[in-house]
C-alpha cells in the first residue's frame, strides 16, 4: 500500500489516518496520527507544544496533559518497532522527531485512494461510527467528537482488538 511517509519499519498514510508497521495497521487514534504526521514532516526540528496542539486539535483550547497522553500512546505504538526513543521531549519547549530518516513517495508515484487496498487484519476488528448531535446544539459537537475519540482510544488499548481509525470511519 502506498504511504505518505516511510520511516524505519513504519509507514504513515496521512490521508487515511493509518500507521503501518511492516505493512500491518497499528491501532492508534486519529489525534496521534496527526501528531506523528506533524513530527515526521519536521523531522529533526523542534516543534512547540502549541504547534502540535494546533495540528491535532485545530481551533480548540485544551490542556497540555492531552498532548502528553497522545505522545505517550504514540511512543508506545512506535516501541513495538524499536522506535520508543524516536520522539524526543524538549523540556518546557515541545518535542522533536529524531528517528530514522523519513522518506516520502517520488513525485510521480500514485497516491490514488482507489488503488489502495488494506489487508484484512488477523484479529477481531471494530469501527466506532460518529455520534449524531440529536439536540442540534452546535456547542455540543466538540463534546460528541471527544466522546468518540475517547472510545476509540480506549478500545485501541486492547491488544487483541484492531480498531479502525477515526478518519477512516468518519469518511
Amino acid at each position: 500500500m502506498p504511504v505518505d511517509y516511510q520511516f524505519g519499519s513504519f509507514g504513515l498514510d496521512a490521508k487515511l489516518g493509518i500507521l503501518l508497521r511492516d505493512g500491518e495497521p497499528v491501532a492508534i487514534g486519529q489525534r496521534a496520527v496527526a501528531l506523528l504526521q506533524r513530527l515526521v514532516e519536521s523531522a529533526g526540528e523542534p516543534l512547540s507544544k502549541d504547534d502540535l496542539i494546533e495540528a491535532a486539535w485545530p481551533g480548540l483550547a485544551i490542556e497540555d496533559s492531552n498532548l502528553t497522553v497522545q505522545m505517550t500512546a504514540l511512543r508506545k505504538a512506535l516501541a513495538e518497532g524499536d522506535g520508543a526513543a524516536w520522539i524526543e521531549t524538549l523540556t518546557r519547549r515541545g518535542y522533536r522527531y529524531v528517528g530514522p530518516p523519513v522518506r516520502t513517495p517520488l513525485p510521480g508515484a500514485s497516491t490514488n485512494t482507489a488503488e489502495r487496498a488494506l489487508a484484512m487484519p488477523s484479529r477481531p476488528s471494530v469501527a466506532v461510527l460518529p455520534f449524531a448531535n440529536v439536540g442540534d446544539d452546535p456547542e455540543q459537537d466538540y463534546f460528541i467528537d471527544g466522546m468518540v475519540d475517547d472510545i476509540i482510544t480506549g478500545l485501541a488499548r486492547i491488544k487483541w482488538l484492531f480498531v479502525i481509525g477515526r478518519g477512516t470511519t468518519f469518511s
